[in-house]
């Protein structure tokens, strides 16, 4: 059988984003790729301002997610059914329905069937951070941990036989990357996203970051991937108002940190090393 990787995301467009290269390399490859997304991405903003024609912003981002999807080539799809729950702070954190305020084993519960359904060989997330603090990303990274902890326990109460994960990854931007994505916005004229000032502290420890994946022939796709979403990257975003060889420095690369190994004992340039090359 080909190997899986099965990646989890808050929202659509994230997985475009933060996955983008590695879902099309891996699909590419003949491996199977399943996505997981959490919620709907109903407290997004349409950034855009395009015709909705008449849809909610939940059920338009739906298609753009199956657009995006279809051209990574992702296999699997799966949706855990809870509600955005908006940046850090705003009043849709405590809404009954938002992934934020969803019981943590009810949720992992729901996530560890699909992992045992799948059997996949890596799993992705967000990072205990969610990368910049929202409480979706942060309730991702939580709700995979214990899901994977209880798809392989052999005494819990799930549908299909255990499973153990044999690699989980989270996401992340090194520090050194964010300060090269800052100086190549800022040397074509454009905006960044760290402002236009000192060089950004933002970012994982560079020696904690032990994953480096070279996504650059799969640019095209993850490009594409996420034009899908315009309702959220619309054609002035800095996502895609970058000449090419400027995109390529800023999404050329997708970094990862393996959870459970030393960066400095195991440093990889792709997420099936040791269990299936995918080249």
């Amino acid at each position: 059988m080909p190997p899986t990787l099965l990646c989890v995301h808050p929202h659509p467009d994230d997985e475009s984003i933060a996955c983008g290269g590695v879902l099309a390399r891996a699909a590419a490859a003949g491996a199977r790729t399943v996505v997981v997304t959490c919620t709907g991405g109903e407290e997004g903003e349409n950034l855009a301002g395009i015709d909705l024609g008449g849809e909610s912003l939940a059920e338009h981002r739906r298609r753009e997610l199956a657009d995006a999807l279809d051209v990574l080539g992702v296999e699997g799809r799966y949706r855990l059914g809870y509600r955005d729950s908006g940046m850090a702070g705003e009043a849709a954190n405590d809404h009954p329905a938002s992934f934020h305020r969803a019981d943590l084993d009810e949720a992992a519960g729901a996530l560890a069937v699909i992992v045992r359904r799948e059997r996949p060989d890596v799993v992705v997330s967000d990072d205990a951070q969610g990368t910049y603090g929202h409480p979706d990303h942060v309730k991702a990274h939580h709700v995979t941990a214990r899901a994977v902890a209880l798809a392989a326990d052999p005494h819990a109460d799930l549908a299909a036989a255990p499973f153990a994960v044999p690699k989980r990854y989270v996401h992340t931007l090194s520090r050194s990357r964010a300060r090269q994505v800052h100086r190549a916005l800022l040397a074509a004229g454009l905006a960044s996203p760290f402002g236009d000032g000192a060089e950004p502290a933002f970012g994982t420890d560079d020696a904690a970051v032990g994953t480096r994946v070279d996504v650059r022939p799969w640019l095209g796709r993850k490009r594409a991937a996420m034009a899908a979403h315009a309702s959220q990257i619309g054609p002035d975003s800095f996502f895609l108002n970058t000449p090419q060889e400027v995109f390529a420095t800023l999404f050329g690369t997708e970094e990862f940190v393996r959870q459970g190994v030393s960066p400095t004992d195991d440093a990889e340039d792709d997420l099936f090393d040791g269990v299936t090359a995918v080249r």
